[in-house]
């Protein structure tokens, strides 16, 4: 398996790896720092560079083996030394959107017991479906009022590891609706420190004042429970 070396540094912009597989949608290596696509939150783009030359890393996703990185042109072979680059602009505007997603679900959770449906985050807006059990959009701007109150903070941002039966113990670890499926031997926390943690394997910044304000831009209706809100970053 890949060692994914965004879990324990979501600033590492370049790193030495190992190429150990190459398939037709891309090559595996032995360890990365390009976050793959999950959990709602697109995955890195960026440069690996080998024998052959540079090659853009043009999507980072999960397969049965790892961490597959999407190539704009095949070069690569097994066992070649590469060296990869994030696109760091992308990935740092992607990671203020996550922790700004903390804290958001954070206080709908903690304030308003509001759980998560879902969530997809770009680097130009983040969307956020909440389970109302009647929708009321004084309490939704309300949270994102506690949620900018809290970014003022600048509360620090920690990172984890705890066995899973320990976490899974915890229930506000978990703030999705449906139950965590997946089957791991240890869970990766991030902490907000004196405010929220949760069960998260993204990558994330390391001070609430990264994050900028958040925006409430728009609410869809999705379905008798569910709201979908729409936020930038300023």
């Amino acid at each position: 398996m890949t060692e994914r070396l965004f879990q324990r540094d979501s600033y590492l912009k370049t790193f030495d790896a190992r190429v150990t597989a190459v398939r037709p949608e891309g090559v595996r290596l032995d360890r990365t720092a390009f976050f793959p696509t999950g959990g709602g939150v697109l995955g890195d783009t960026g440069t690996l560079t080998g024998p052959s030359g540079l090659s853009r890393v043009v999507e980072t996703m999960e397969d049965e083996g790892g961490v597959l990185h999407r190539l704009e042109r095949a070069g690569l072979a097994v066992d070649d030394a590469v060296q990869g680059e994030l696109e760091w602009a992308r990935r740092y505007l992607l990671m203020r959107y996550h922790t700004a997603t903390h804290v958001l679900t954070g206080v709908m959770f903690n304030d308003f017991h509001v759980r998560v449906t879902g969530n997809q985050l770009t680097p130009d807006k983040g969307r956020v479906d909440f389970a109302f059990e009647q929708f009321d959009r004084d309490v939704l701007e309300e949270g994102f009022r506690r949620a900018n109150a809290i970014v003022a903070q600048d509360l620090a941002v920690r990172v984890s590891f705890v066995p899973a039966a320990r976490a899974r113990a915890q229930a506000e670890l978990f703030k999705l609706e449906t139950a965590f499926r997946h089957d791991l031997p240890e869970l990766r926390l991030v902490e907000i420190v004196g405010f929220d943690t949760q069960a998260d394997g993204g990558c994330h910044v390391a001070t609430l004042s990264e994050i900028g304000r958040l925006v409430l831009t728009k609410t869809e209706n999705k379905g008798k429970a569910n709201r979908r809100v729409y936020f930038v970053l300023e």
